[in-house]
Parts: structure tokens; C-alpha cells; sequence
């Protein structure tokens, strides 16, 4: 379900969603074993220390998002509709540290506010708070492999716990696992979700102006070309950008070349 219609395109999923996917595409697919498999993640969560799981894919355009799919299910609701609704991501140090690195990264709700403190950004001032009043203390942060092009998949599993000494090789190898349970099950729901979103049926004048563009050509050579006039280029060239879900028409033919369109 879409949660906002604004730019970024938020879309909420449960396990449950997941699961019936499963199902749908597979019918022989043990989906009690999947389910077996998820509760016993978040027993292990509990076990662990953590007590919360936020698992959101990416889709991206260069450094920009354009579609957040996020996890409900082991995530405190009211903290990721706050973080993805001022699109906080962008001034979390935890992910801009993940994105350079790749690898695994604890972090302390201590240092989100001294890096608040340094840089004065509101958000992060925010994220910070937040983290507070939702006594996420401490925690791990993962980044995990997509096969679509321009997804990044995160993990972030918080815990109420205010050190992270805790938080040893041993402890990131169980969290590891059990993030990659989790994505291993709701892996096939977001790529289908991300297929749909890019399945896009263009009028044929559409579909000539998309071609010219990813040719290079001018607005003026692809009216001469489509024997148009430029006021109905510009029109279609809004109108694609629109279908795919862009701002202007660099990452209109970015996006349409990644997703397999030809000039």
C-alpha cells in the first residue's frame, strides 16, 4: 500500500504480503516453513539484545530515491513513518557511513546527536530526538545485495541498550543471518513490486519520442523527426518523465536505459 503519493513513492509491506507471494508464484513453495523461519527471527532479535528490525529497499536514480518499500513487521511504525516522511535518510550519518563503506557498522544514538550538534542540520537534530523518544539507543546497521539495478537494501536493528560493547564479531554474524532470512523471503515480493513499477505501456507517440531521446536528439530534431511540433514534444517529454516517476529529462533517459528501454 501506498502511504504518501508525493516524491518519494513510500510503499508499506508485511511478511504477510511476502508470504502470499511466495505462494502465488510457487504453489508447491513450504510457506509455513518461511513463516516458521520469520517468527523465528524475531525470537532471535529478542534473544540477541535487539528489539527492533527496519528493512527498507531503495530504488534509486544516481544518489536521489524514488520508491522506499519498507518492512512494517518488527519496526516501530510511528519512528520509520517520521523517518521516511522528512525523508531523514538523508541527513543519517549511519547510512551515508553504510553507502561508502558496505560493511557492517554499530552506531550509538549519541553520535547521530553529536553529528546533529556539529553540522546543525535540522534533520538530523530530528533523527536524533527521535531516536530517543523511541529509546533506540544503539545499534547495527547492514547493508544487503539486490539484483534489481538501482536498489540498495537496508537493515538497521536497534536496541534499547545505550553501550555496544555487546555487539561483538559474533553478535553481527547472528544479526547477519537473520537479516538475510528476511530478505531471502521478501526478496521475490519487491522484485515483482519493482517489475510492476516499471512495466509502463506508452502511446506510440510516446514511444518515438522516448526513442529520439535516448538517441540524443534535440527537441527540434525529434519534432522534425516524429513531424510534430515542439509544443507536443515538450508535452510528451512531461508526460514521460511523469510515467517514470523522474524530474527532468537527464534522468528520464538514466532511468529508461536502465530499465532496458533502446534508442
Amino acid at each position: 500500500m501506498t502511504d504518501v503519493d508525493e516524491f518519494p513513492t513510500l510503499i508499506w509491506f508485511s511478511q504477510a504480503d511476502a508470504l502470499a507471494h511466495l505462494h502465488e508464484i510457487d504453489a508447491s513453495a513450504d510457506v509455513d516453513r518461511a513463516a516458521s523461519d520469520l517468527l523465528g527471527c524475531h525470537e532471535r532479535l529478542l534473544h540477541m539484545g535487539f528489539h527492533m528490525l527496519n528493512y527498507g529497499a531503495f530504488e534509486m536514480i544516481g544518489r536521489r530515491v524514488l520508491r522506499i518499500y519498507s518492512m512494517s513487521d518488527l519496526a516501530d511504525i510511528s519512528f520509520s513513518r517520521l523517518y521516511w516522511k522528512h525523508r531523514l535518510y538523508e541527513s543519517d550519518p549511519r547510512f551515508a557511513a553504510l553507502w561508502q563503506s558496505g560493511l557492517p557498522a554499530t552506531w550509538q544514538a549519541g553520535q547521530v546527536t553529536a553529528y546533529a550538534e556539529r553540522t546543525g542540520d535540522s534533520r538530523a537534530r530530528m533523527l536524533s530526538n527521535s531516536l530517543r523518544s523511541h529509546e533506540m539507543n544503539a545499534g547495527l546497521t547492514l547493508g544487503l545485495p539486490a539484483p534489481q539495478p538501482d536498489l540498495r537494501v537496508a537493515v538497521n536493528l536497534t536496541s534499547r541498550a545505550h553501550e555496544i560493547g555487546w555487539i561483538n564479531d559474533r553478535t553481527v554474524g547472528g544479526a547477519l543471518t537473520i537479516a538475510l532470512t528476511v530478505h531471502r523471503i521478501v526478496q521475490p515480493y519487491i522484485d515483482a513490486c519493482v517489475r510492476r513499477a516499471r512495466e509502463l505501456m506508452l502511446s506510440a507517440d510516446q514511444a518515438a519520442v522516448l526513442e529520439r531521446l535516448l538517441k540524443g536528439l534535440s527537441d527540434q530534431e525529434i519534432a522534425t523527426a516524429t513531424a510534430s511540433s515542439l509544443h507536443k514534444v515538450a508535452s510528451h517529454v512531461r508526460a514521460l518523465q511523469k510515467m517514470f516517476g523522474v524530474e527532468n529529462r537527464a534522468q528520464l533517459v538514466y532511468r529508461a536505459a536502465r530499465w532496458g528501454w533502446e534508442g
